[in-house]
This record gives C-alpha cells, structure tokens and sequence, in this order.
C-alpha cells in the first residue's frame, strides 16, 4: 500500500508562526490580507471573485488559488501568476454533494460522493455542458471537490457557484502550509486570506470512478478511506497504475 508519509514534504521552509495562529507581522505587499476570523472576509473573498479577481485561501489540505469559474480571464490570471501549462486542468469545488451534479454527471456514484465528501477527494467525472467550456478545454472530465472547511463551502455559497482551485504555489513547486510559503506570488494576487499554519502538507486524493472501476491519479489526504470505500465497501475495480 502507499504510505501518505512517503508523500509529505519535509517541513523544512519553517513558518513563523505556530499551528492554527494568523500571522500579525505587516505584510510586505500592496495586496489586501484578511484572515478566516475576520467576520467580513467570506463577503470580501466573494466580492473579488464575482469581479473577476483571484483569491489565495487555506483549504483542508493546503493553500490554494481561486476563482469563479465562469469568468474566463481569471482562469487564464490563474495561469499566468503560477506559470501553469494549459494542460494541466484545474479542479473546481463546491459548496455541498447536492451541487456535485450541476457541473459533473454523477452516473451512479450519488452515495460513494457522500461517502467520500466533504472531505480531502478530488473526484473525476464526466463534465456537463453547464460549466465555461473556458476551463479545461479538451477535457471531457473535471476534479470536484467538496472540502472539509467551512471557509472554502461558505465561500461557494456566497459566489453561487463552482470556483476553479488549484495550488498556491509556482507550477510544480512545493506546497503551502501558511500564507509566507507562497510570497513569491502575492502581489500577483488580488486577496489573501491567512488561516494560520495547516496542519498537513499533502494535496488531496485524485480519482476517477466510472460505473465499475475507479483509478486513483494521485495519491493524497484520505487515500486509505477512499480505497476502502470504493474497492471494500462498493466493490469496483481498481485500474489504478502501480504507485510505488
């Protein structure tokens, strides 16, 4: 079996401050930082995205840039500021299962979904024809998210809608655990959010599932549960590659 421990990143980039505490320093950017406490900072995130900006939140994984996904030039900003090939397809997230089928068709996975989210999954399905044909064009799937953070569901709940989320980080760069780990893009960005220092530093857990099979894309947070619910509990075929 694959370990998440062989996946984790050794905390080596140190942040300054300790485990669920907000940095109080002065930021060195021109970029507006709220944090998850602030009453006003769902209200503020939604504002930007709904005007095209692009957000750095935490999430139940780690630190991740946002945006509407049916605005088309912040998806193309989210882009430019990580230096991301256009062929990598961004996963987008939603506030709860029951929008799940608004932008993906579910087939017959209605209870695995529930099951499997909210929660550190991202999961591959079938796109439907509702979604901007601007995110991940060529792609007849998408990665859904429902995460298990309050922050990141209130927020889809005040947008409305899907955001496109992907890592806080430069293209193929280590992942972020507070808000100092991603410096190097803040003033590229139009609102930070500071949650503190996350506890993990792991992604989450990529799958596609059809009707009788699933294969795992990578391995993440809540590897082991997403096994056990789709080869033990609903008996589907594991097409997964060998993950050494």
């Amino acid at each position: 079996h694959y370990y998440i421990t062989n996946n984790l990143r050794m905390m080596a980039r140190a942040c300054p401050v300790p485990n669920g505490e907000v940095n109080t320093k002065p930021p060195q950017t021109g970029t507006p930082i709220v944090t998850t406490t602030d009453e006003n900072a769902v209200q503020s995130a939604s504002d930007i995205l709904c005007r095209g900006g692009v957000v750095a939140l935490p999430t139940d994984t780690i630190y991740g840039v946002c945006c509407a996904v049916n605005n088309t030039n912040a998806i193309n900003k989210i882009y430019q500021i990580k230096g991301r090939s256009f062929s990598k397809p961004l996963a987008i997230c939603v506030s709860c299962v029951q929008e799940i089928p608004k932008c993906v068709d579910i087939g017959g996975s209605e209870t695995i979904l529930s099951k499997l989210l909210p929660g550190g999954v991202t999961i591959v399905l079938p796109r439907t024809s509702s979604l901007n044909p601007a995110l991940n064009p060529g792609f007849q799937t998408v990665g859904v998210r429902v995460p298990d953070y309050h922050f990141v569901l209130d927020l889809c709940t005040a947008v409305r809608g899907p955001i496109a989320l992907t890592s806080a980080n430069i293209s193929n760069g280590p992942n972020s655990t507070c808000i100092e780990e991603f410096k190097e893009i803040w003033d590229d960005l139009d609102l930070i959010v500071d949650g503190g220092q996350l506890p993990l530093s792991v992604g989450s857990t990529v799958v596609e599932i059809s009707d009788h099979s699933f294969s795992v894309i990578r391995p993440g947070r809540d590897y082991e549960k997403t096994l056990k619910v789709l080869s033990e509990e609903h008996h589907l075929e594991n097409r997964s590659s060998r993950v050494s």
